[in-house]
C-alpha cells in the first residue's frame, strides 16, 4: 500500500495557491491619476548621505596613525598640526550627530538652532586654541605625552 504524502487539506490549499495572482499583477483601483500618483527621487546632495559617512569615518580612522605616530616616534610639528584639525573635525561631527538625534528640528526648531550655533563656535574656538596651543606652547603631541608620563 502507498503511502500518501499529500493530504488533502494540503492539495486544495495547493490549488488555491495556484489560482491566486501574485502581488505585482493585481491593479489597485484609484481614483487619482497615474500622474498625480508617481512619485520623484530627490536630487542627490554631496553634504548628505554617502559623502557625509566617509568624512566621518576617514577622520576616526585618520586619528589611529596621529596616536600612534605620536607615541611611537615623540612629538612633531606635523603631527601636531594634524591633531589640531583632525581631532576636533572628529569631535564636531560627533556632537553633531548627537545634536541631530536628540534636539530634532521638528520637534525643537529654536533650541537646534541654539544646539548647532554653539557647536560651530566651540569647534571655531578649539580650532583656535588648538593653533594657538601648537605654536606658542608645548604642542598638542608633548602635552599628551607630558600627560601620560605624570
Amino acid at each position: 500500500m502507498a503511502l500518501r504524502l499529500a493530504t488533502p487539506a494540503f492539495r486544495s490549499a495547493a490549488k488555491m495557491a495556484a489560482r491566486q495572482q501574485p502581488m505585482g499583477l493585481v491593479k489597485i483601483h484609484s481614483s487619482v491619476t497615474a500622474k498625480a500618483n508617481s512619485t520623484t527621487a530627490h536630487t542627490p546632495d554631496r553634504l548628505h548621505g554617502s559623502l557625509h559617512w566617509d568624512i566621518e569615518r576617514a577622520a576616526s580612522v585618520a586619528l589611529v596613525p596621529l596616536i600612534a605616530s605620536q607615541l611611537a616616534f615623540g612629538a612633531s610639528p606635523v603631527t601636531d598640526t594634524l591633531l589640531g584639525v583632525v581631532l576636533p573635525l572628529h569631535l564636531h561631527i560627533g556632537f553633531g550627530a548627537c545634536i541631530t538625534d536628540y534636539f530634532n528640528t521638528r520637534k525643537t526648531p529654536i533650541l537646534n538652532k541654539l544646539m548647532t550655533a554653539t557647536l560651530y563656535a566651540s569647534t571655531a574656538g578649539v580650532l583656535v586654541g588648538c593653533y594657538q596651543f601648537n605654536t606658542n606652547d608645548v604642542g598638542l603631541t608633548e602635552f599628551i605625552s607630558r600627560t601620560w608620563t605624570a
